[in-house]
């Protein structure tokens, strides 16, 4: 009978001790994880959605990067479709006045030539004239 009373003791002892134990140091662990716990996956959450919207701002960057490299290679051949243009104006421009000087100076040519035969003609005649006189020694007329 000491066996028992000594169990039953040594049960009222650790029924004792476990409700001072649960009391004083499990339930508040348990607490302090469960805070863990919810303070973590908040921490979590909050971070997945920092991630979130860094990729939305990631994609909105290369978005637009890819916006302006496309509206800057569209200005880029405006640009050289308008210096193309020009270049061909320019051009047209250029060998529309050099055809004119060049007619011009044809014209120029021809004119100075036919009053250089005008006058070879003129000077032509007189000397012959002055030929015919010495070889018939009178006036020609």
């Amino acid at each position: 009978m000491e066996n028992a009373v000594q169990v039953l003791f040594q049960i009222v002892v650790l029924l004792l001790l476990w409700a001072i134990l649960n009391k004083i140091l499990f339930k508040p662990f348990l607490a302090l994880v469960e805070q863990r716990e919810k303070r973590t996956e908040g921490l979590q959450a909050a971070a997945a959605a920092l991630t979130a919207e860094a990729e939305r701002l990631r994609a909105d960057y290369e978005s637009a990067i890819r916006q302006a490299n496309e509206e800057g290679a569209a200005a880029k051949e405006a640009i050289l479709d308008e210096a193309r243009r020009t270049r061909e104006q320019l051009l047209n421009q250029s060998r529309a006045e050099a055809a004119e000087h060049l007619a011009s100076a044809r014209r120029e040519i021809q004119n100075e030539m036919t009053a250089a035969r005008e006058q070879a003609l003129r000077e032509a005649e007189v000397i012959a004239r002055q030929m015919a006189e010495k070889v018939l020694g009178r006036k020609v007329g």
